[in-house]
């Protein structure tokens, strides 16, 4: 499905500007360990999140389009605190988590870049309970969240980028708040 939305029917802008990233442990392909969405690499990062192995074309238009837009595309190399970042997040059932290293392995070696590798956060969690915490309704779609280092999530799109969607995303990496 092409196209994105930006705001879940049934829910106001006022219920989604009230949702929270969940508090999950990730490691970066590069190996670090870290307590999201403390550890995001920026003030505000673009945080591209899969469900499914087929949706990576979709990833990479989301980090395409950002990067077109001036968003680093690593965190690799920084130093000091970053104002906008973008990530790729996968995120996989909790029962895979006893073959992370096989599954993380077999992600690294087909991406190689090291530049890749260190903005990729795999998560290993309940899918669902990830899910509902951010108002996601399954996982046949890619969502584009932009989430602050406390949790806050200030803008969202899903599916591949849009004008619209990446107007609002765009908006909430500037430093302008607007409604999820």
């Amino acid at each position: 499905m092409s196209g994105t939305r930006r705001v879940r029917p049934g829910m106001s802008g006022e219920a989604l500007a009230l949702t929270r990233f969940p508090a999950v442990r990730g490691r970066s392909l590069l190996g670090s360990d870290l307590a999201l969405p403390g550890d995001l690499p920026a003030e505000r990062t673009l945080v591209v999140v899969a469900f499914q192995r087929w949706q990576q074309a979709r990833v990479e238009r989301w980090i395409e389009r950002a990067v077109e837009a001036g968003i680093p595309p690593t965190p690799r190399g920084r130093t000091g605190p970053l104002a906008v970042a973008v990530v790729e997040m996968p995120v996989l059932a909790s029962a895979w988590r006893p073959v992370r290293r096989f599954i993380d392995g077999g992600m690294t070696a087909g991406i190689g870049d090291p530049d890749v590798l260190a903005r990729t956060i795999t998560v290993y969690t309940d899918v669902a309970a990830f899910q509902r915490s951010l108002g996601i309704r399954g996982s046949a779609e890619v969502h584009a969240l932009v989430v602050t280092r406390d949790g806050a999530v200030l803008a969202r799109g899903s599916g591949d980028p849009d004008a619209g969607s990446w107007a609002a995303i765009a908006s909430a990496l500037a430093g302008g708040r607007r409604p999820t």
